[in-house]
């Protein structure tokens, strides 16, 4: 017959061996914390390219604080993407008075903007 405490060092044995097989293969555990995450500020965070790259930068775990800047509507994204269930965090910064504040801190500063074509514009101009 086998006892209680011989079935409970089987199972701490079992545990053991299966962290030192993760640790021997090379597979890491990933934690949902921001903690030593990046600071990234987005300027052009409005337009069609700074919006879904910022939904993308969110996701991404390393980073944990999300600066979104555009001369209008980028605190509207920071709310939507805001919403996105991740453990960074996202503030939205309008205005040419609140670039300072958007870039304080920045590790990265990623810049998506551009001018949208007039009539009878084309992508060489």
């Amino acid at each position: 017959a086998v006892s209680a405490k011989s079935l409970h060092n089987m199972h701490s044995i079992r545990s053991v061996s299966r962290s030192a097989l993760r640790a021997a293969a090379g597979i890491r555990s990933f934690s949902a914390s921001a903690a030593a995450g990046k600071r990234v500020a987005v300027l052009g965070a409005s337009g069609g390219i700074g919006q879904p790259m910022s939904l993308l930068l969110k996701l991404d775990p390393n980073v944990s604080s999300l600066s979104l800047y555009d001369i209008q509507g980028s605190p509207g994204v920071a709310a939507d993407i805001g919403h996105c269930c991740t453990a960074g965090t996202v503030e939205g910064f309008a205005g040419a008075d609140q670039l300072d504040a958007a870039l304080k801190g920045a590790d990265l500063v990623i810049i998506p903007a551009g001018v949208p074509r007039k009539p009878g514009m084309t992508r060489d101009d």
